[in-house]
Order: structure tokens, then C-alpha cells, then sequence
């Protein structure tokens, strides 16, 4: 069996060799073009920066009608995903909106609750009083010394230890007061200590500075839970200078012996900060020694001598 291919007619060869020359003619075109404007480039950059924009200005037109097909199935494609995505954030919110109305039931009756047990309790609540907003004048970084400069002083009712409280938390507390001018001291210089709780596990300790831009929490009691990061930690009242609840830092690090906190304020760009009155101010000493009426004995109101005062004394009681 003879299995040779038949001779091609000359009409299929002849056709070949024409699409061979054609391509091979438009092949030269191109480079030859691309030569020429290439040389043109250089020699006249004007003219053929005109021609690049006349070339952009009729291939434009043809190339977004040519794209325009594109463009509408990708938009198509781009509102099928969002009408989906859509319906599910609907679901999530939902969800979450359900959640949150579940809180804000349950913490409206702890609230009533809470004012039920307070009537009946005739539990009196100290007030927080703010004495003065103010702008932070100055702030020291050092190493020893961690402080800050207010623009308000006793004139405006400012006195020492009270608490400095920033809009997202703790700042410090005044030291020196003049006329009309505070020193604040910032809760990361190495004297603050601050008296704090976490409030996931009720741990109780000091938040206590080192001179740097974290605090470690020291001093811990309470029940032995581990900490994790990003716990919230805030003002315990101990003490009675700065009220309960207050934010002061967030666990960055909490290892087991020195755990370690960020404070929520930026305390050297804290901006605007409030002095409020101390929590529970500590009560004025009683003087020594107070002076009372001692019992006239009879000689005395006989004789009409005036009758004798006696103070008591810390080695005890004298008469003069």
C-alpha cells in the first residue's frame, strides 16, 4: 500500500507563499516604523510628541468601545459580590445588634437593681468634682523626673494630689501648686504609684512608673488568674485620690513577676486634661490637746475666783 501524501496543488502552494510575503512585508512595516519614529524621537521630540497624541486620540475611542463589553461584565460581577456581601454583613449586624440589645437589657436591670439596693442601703456615693479643664503647658521626658506643666493654679482652685484625668485616661496627679501654675506628676515617673485594679480578673495592685513610657504592675493580690494582653486596667479608689473606674493602661506584657502596661494617655501630647477634686479628701488632723471646761469646785464660786481650764496633752493632762 502506498501511503505518500498527495502533491499539494499549486493553487494551496501559491497562497502560502502569498501569507508568508504579506507577513513578512508587515513584519518590516512595523520595525520600519518603529525605526522611524524612534529616529524622529530624537530628532524632533515636538513632532513626535504631537503624533504619540494623535495616536492616543484615535486609538482611545476604539479601545474603550472595545473594552466597554469588559467593563460591564466586571461591574456586573462587582454587584453580584457586593449584593451577596451585603446580605451577609445584614446577618452579622443583626447578630450583633441582637447581642448588644441583650446587654443593654441586662445592664438596665443591674442599674435598677443597683439604685433599689443603694435606696435601701442608704449607700452615699462620694462625687466627682471637676475643678478645672486646662491645657498641658509643658512635659518633661527625663529619665528621673517624668512631669508636666499646668497653666492653672490655686487661684483657680487647683490644690496638690489632686487627680489629672485625660480624655483617654490617667495623666497623673499636681505636686506643686502656685498662683497660677501646677506641676503635674506623670503616672510613669519612677515615684507615681497608682493604686489599680483588672477589671477581667478583680486583681488589686500599684501601678507603679520606672521612667519610661510603660508601667509595671506590682504589689498584685487577688485571685492567681493569668493575665493576658490587652487587659484594661483602671483606678482602683485606694487611697482617695484618684476616683474608681478611671482607665489608666492596658497589659502589653503579662509576664508573671512584673507584668507590664501601657498607659491609654498620651501624656506628653495629652492636650486638653482635667483637675478634679480628690476622691475622698483625707480629713484635717484635730488639734492636739482641745480645751474644755474642768468642774468649778464650791471654794471657787464662793470666793469668786474664776474657774479653771484644762487641756490635754500628748504626756497627759496639766493644769495651769
Amino acid at each position: 500500500m502506498d501511503w505518500t501524501p498527495a502533491p499539494r496543488r499549486p493553487s494551496a502552494m501559491r497562497r502560502e507563499q502569498n501569507l508568508a510575503i504579506l507577513s513578512a512585508v508587515v513584519s518590516g512595516a512595523v520595525v520600519a516604523g518603529g525605526v522611524i519614529l524612534l529616529l524622529l524621537a530624537r530628532v524632533y521630540p515636538d513632532t513626535a510628541a504631537g503624533l504619540r497624541r494623535g495616536t492616543a486620540d484615535l486609538v482611545a475611542p476604539a479601545w474603550s468601545l472595545l473594552r466597554a463589553p469588559f467593563d460591564g461584565m466586571g461591574r456586573l460581577a462587582d454587584g453580584i459580590g457586593d449584593y451577596f456581601g451585603a446580605v451577609s454583613r445584614a446577618e452579622r449586624l443583626e447578630a450583633e445588634l441582637d447581642i448588644a440589645n441583650r446587654r443593654l437589657r441586662e445592664a438596665r436591670a443591674g442599674m435598677m437593681e443597683l439604685r433599689q439596693l443603694k435606696a435601701l442601703m442608704r449607700t452615699r456615693s462620694p462625687e466627682r468634682t471637676v475643678i478645672a479643664t486646662t491645657r498641658i503647658a509643658a512635659a518633661t521626658s527625663g529619665s528621673v523626673v517624668r512631669s508636666a506643666m499646668l497653666a492653672v493654679g490655686s487661684d483657680d482652685g487647683i490644690a496638690p494630689d489632686m487627680p489629672v484625668i485625660g480624655g483617654a485616661g490617667l495623666v497623673g496627679r499636681t505636686t506643686e501648686v502656685g498662683r497660677h501654675a501646677s506641676r503635674v506628676l506623670l503616672i510613669t515617673d519612677p515615684l507615681s504609684r497608682v493604686p489599680v485594679i483588672i477589671e477581667r480578673t478583680g486583681q488589686a495592685g500599684l501601678a507603679a512608673g520606672q521612667g519610661q513610657p510603660t508601667l509595671l504592675l506590682i504589689d498584685r493580690v487577688g485571685a492567681d488568674v493569668p493575665l493576658l494582653a490587652g487587659d484594661r486596667v483602671v483606678t482602683s479608689g485606694d487611697g482617695g485620690v484618684y476616683p474608681p473606674g478611671v482607665l489608666v493602661a492596658v497589659v502589653v506584657n503579662p509576664r508573671a513577676d512584673a507584668p507590664v502596661l501601657r498607659p491609654t494617655a498620651s501624656l506628653l501630647g495629652a492636650g486638653y486634661v482635667a483637675v478634679e477634686a480628690a476622691f475622698l479628701p483625707i480629713p484635717k488632723a484635730e488639734p492636739e490637746g482641745p480645751v474644755f471646761d474642768a468642774p468649778v469646785p464650791v471654794e471657787a464660786r464662793r470666793r469668786g475666783q474664776p474657774a479653771p481650764r484644762l487641756r490635754s496633752e500628748a504626756a497627759g493632762i496639766s493644769q495651769p
